[in-house]
């Protein structure tokens, strides 16, 4: 038997550092409900599940018997979450616990226009494990966050901001299906730092120290970069945009990322790299070329650093998930 929510007729939504608890005022609607099993996903030796799917409407609204965690990589829809539905875009991500219904809907029936959902799932004692297994402070306690979903069966939504969620479901899912040595090592050592930064979009202590206007001047600086990764930046020129010193802006930018200025840039560039290996068929040395980097030997020891594998073998297992994950005609 499915564990009945404690909370009824209030959503705990989690926002940008605020949290608010907003009644819901429109309709109950009805649905048909399933329960799906974690035995059709589990191995015996491997309680954790990770794929990238195009939702449809053939679906049904179902509860199961572990936990998800959903990321929306691409186009629109709904989300029917009990007996709510929300809107959803490309960043929004949703803390699923045990005895939570919910189903996505695509916006549109079109091919071109799909709505593209990475799951990751596992079992509540394998997040207890992991959520034990980490170091704990009164004052930075991100386990508190799950633990307290999990034991009142509520479910947390969260909005990207700087783009860190995709990095990680997309190594979670290539770690999962790939299935190299150590990748269960990896997978946990993702999930944790997955929810390390859900917890810090909750987090409004995390950023007391930075005035709000300059968290505004970081926010339009992160997305000048990730918009301009071809264009070269330093810490100085960023410094004179944002009128501070560099020193200044290297404290606050690392504090607001948690990474340097110069890492930053070198992850966007990747990531932007990523996104052309996996949506054009464009030569590498053209992406690389495109993206700044002139030095193929260069390019190719930093995008194995940074991911693990080389550019070929990134792309060639990016296009065989892509094929395997398309919808039976």
């Amino acid at each position: 038997m499915m564990r009945a929510c404690k909370i009824s007729g209030l959503i705990q939504t989690f926002i940008r550092g605020k949290v608010a608890i907003i009644g819901v005022h429109h309709m109950t609607i009805k649905r048909s409900v399933s329960e799906t099993p974690g035995e059709l996903f589990f191995l015996p030796d491997l309680p954790l599940y990770v794929n990238r799917v195009y939702e449809s409407f053939h679906l049904q609204q179902h509860t199961h018997d572990f936990i998800e965690i959903s990321y929306v990589a691409q186009g629109s829809g709904a989300h029917y979450i009990n007996d709510s539905s929300l809107p959803v875009t490309k960043g929004d991500l949703f803390f699923i616990p045990v005895g939570v219904s919910h189903v996505f809907r695509p916006s549109s029936t079109e091919q071109m226009k799909p709505l593209v959902v990475y799951n990751c799932i596992f079992t509540a004692e394998w997040l207890g494990q992991l959520l034990q297994a980490q170091p704990s402070r009164s004052s930075d306690d991100f386990t508190l966050l799950f633990a307290e979903a999990m034991d009142n069966c509520y479910w947390l939504s969260f909005k990207e901001r700087d783009g860190e969620f995709q990095p990680l479901f997309e190594r979670l899912h290539f770690e999962y299906t790939a299935r190299r040595s150590g990748f269960m090592t990896i997978l946990q050592a993702s999930v944790a730092q997955l929810l390390v930064y859900m917890h810090r979009t909750t987090d409004a202590d995390y950023l007391k120290e930075i005035p709000k206007s300059t968290l505004q001047d970081l926010d339009s600086l992160l997305a000048h970069i990730r918009q301009h990764v071809n264009t070269p930046l330093t810490l100085k020129q960023a410094a004179e945009r944002l009128s501070i010193s560099e020193r200044q802006l290297h404290r606050q930018f690392k504090k607001h990322t948690g990474m340097s200025f110069m890492a930053y840039v070198q992850h966007a560039r990747i990531e932007a790299c990523c996104q052309q290996l996996r949506d054009t068929n464009h030569k590498i040395s053209d992406i690389a070329e495109r993206i700044g980097y002139q030095d193929m030997k260069y390019f190719n020891q930093l995008f194995k650093k940074m991911t693990g594998i080389t550019p070929s073998y990134y792309r060639n297992q990016m296009h065989t998930m892509k094929k395997s994950a398309l919808p039976s005609k």
